[in-house]
């Protein structure tokens, strides 16, 4: 799928924290940028974030914006990818759940890779959505109501979610950026 300049003017965030699945994340940051979209780094970590690569502490790049002073309506979507230890960090931080709130308020894109959907695991937020199963999450997900749908890439309105091969998740959710239109979400 051709991608290139499909996103120019779209602000997306990656939100991270330590422990980040470091392929997940540098993928995506190529391939969003491809796209043309202005791609920033969020993190509750200050300065710089620290990924986790082949069983291992891995590079550190920096961080663009501080979760805690950084609102959902500073970007057009968010995606988020996989990495256990992260996820587990973000869950905990009560400033994840305040940032991905505003997003799928405004229903704007949101894209979760492999753990990284158990972050909306808060409020009901997921209750009566189709989500990707993946093994790690299937009981958290099924506590919170949400529909576990057995294939790699599952598109729910804008909640674009996926395991598998991250590269093929960026079509679909470049898909959701592009027919989002907060104009007709904003007068409904």
């Amino acid at each position: 799928m051709q991608l290139e300049n499909t996103l120019v003017g779209k602000k997306v965030a990656i939100l991270v924290a330590n422990g980040f699945e470091e392929s997940h994340m540098t993928d995506l940051h190529k391939s969003l940028v491809e796209t043309g979209a202005e791609v920033k780094i969020v993190s509750p970590e200050k300065g710089v974030v620290n990924s986790w690569h082949n069983g291992n502490w891995g590079h550190f790049f920096p961080a663009n914006a501080h979760l805690p002073t950084t609102m959902s309506h500073h970007f057009d979507a968010v995606i988020v990818p996989g990495g256990s230890r992260h996820v587990a960090r973000l869950r905990s931080n009560p400033q994840t759940a305040r940032f991905m709130r505003g997003f799928m308020e405004d229903n704007k894109p949101v894209g979760l890779f492999e753990e990284a959907v158990k972050i909306l695991a808060f409020d009901e937020v997921l209750s009566r959505r189709n989500v990707a199963s993946f093994e790690a999450n299937n009981e958290v997900l099924t506590e919170n109501n949400a529909d576990l749908v057995e294939e790699a890439i599952v598109v729910d309105d804008m909640l674009c979610t996926a395991t598998g091969e991250i590269l093929s998740m960026i079509g679909s959710f470049a898909a959701c950026v592009q027919s989002y239109q907060p104009e007709a979400w904003e007068a409904a």
